[in-house]
């Protein structure tokens, strides 16, 4: 069974644009959460960061706002998303449902495409908890580059589902 709302509304549907708005809210929820730990330096109450620290915090920026969020987003997965958002169309109910996860390849994908989303997901989970057990300063240096790497990656997104 056709889901036929999903070509509701002209322009690219409804559908569509569930699986790729869907997973750039997906990551904008992640950057809401990681923000505060990332500008805690910024705040008057926190510790003075040296400048060494501060050098590593702008460098890491640079480096996350390059690799996770021009190499990795733009080139590869916000592409990607946005492609496969693009197939749902005329897709079944349960693929409309959850187009966001369908849309970053996490279900009726090909066996490369499933283990490299799969893998991302369980090894991005394991980054996560890692990163938790950092101390300050050094953990909000890392989701200082997160949050450049994934506001270039959802910023990608909504570039690539533009054109």
């Amino acid at each position: 069974p056709v889901l036929s709302v999903a070509r509701g509304g002209g322009g690219l549907g409804i559908a569509p644009a569930w699986g790729a708005l869907g997973m750039t809210a997906i990551l904008g929820n992640a950057i809401r959460r990681v923000l505060p730990v990332a500008l805690e330096p910024f705040s008057s109450g926190a510790a003075a960061l040296a400048p060494p620290t501060w050098a590593a915090y702008a460098a890491f920026v640079v480096f996350m706002t390059y690799v996770e969020g021009y190499k990795a987003f733009h080139r590869k997965f916000s592409p990607m998303v946005v492609a496969r958002a693009l197939t749902l169309r005329d897709a079944p109910l349960h693929h409309v449902a959850l187009a966001p996860l369908y849309a970053m390849g996490l279900f009726h994908a090909s066996k490369k495409r499933l283990a490299t989303s799969w893998g991302f997901v369980v090894g991005i989970a394991a980054l996560v908890k890692l990163v938790k057990t950092l101390d300050y300063p050094w953990r909000a240096v890392v989701d200082g580059g997160v949050v450049a790497g994934l506001s270039v990656g959802a910023a990608s997104i909504l570039y690539h589902y533009g054109r």
